[in-house]
């Protein structure tokens, strides 16, 4: 028997341990890998997202002759007066 094939497990009482199997540590590993890897390609998204993110941003900045504006009070249309006469009428029921 090989010392490294064995590993104190927290919460246990002193001195009791555990023989850990060759292929979980290898599945360990190889999961840990895996994780890094995938960590590292959502990092690189993310950045290329904050990258075009930024750079739309800066053209809506550019080209700010078109932005909304709040409503404003005028004459209602007859399509808005008949949508308000309807919901009056459902209130009242």
């Amino acid at each position: 028997m090989n010392i490294n094939d064995f590993v104190i497990l927290p919460g246990s009482k002193t001195g009791t341990s555990v023989r850990l199997k060759a292929k979980t540590v290898r599945e360990l590993q190889l999961e840990k890998v895996q994780l890094e890897t995938e960590n590292e390609e959502m990092e690189k998204k993310l950045r290329q997202l904050q990258l075009k993110m930024s750079r739309e941003k800066e053209e809506r900045r550019k080209s700010s002759a078109y932005h909304w504006k709040s409503g404003q009070a005028g004459p209602m249309t007859i399509q808005a007066r008949v949508l308000s006469q309807s919901k009056e009428k459902n209130d009242k029921v």
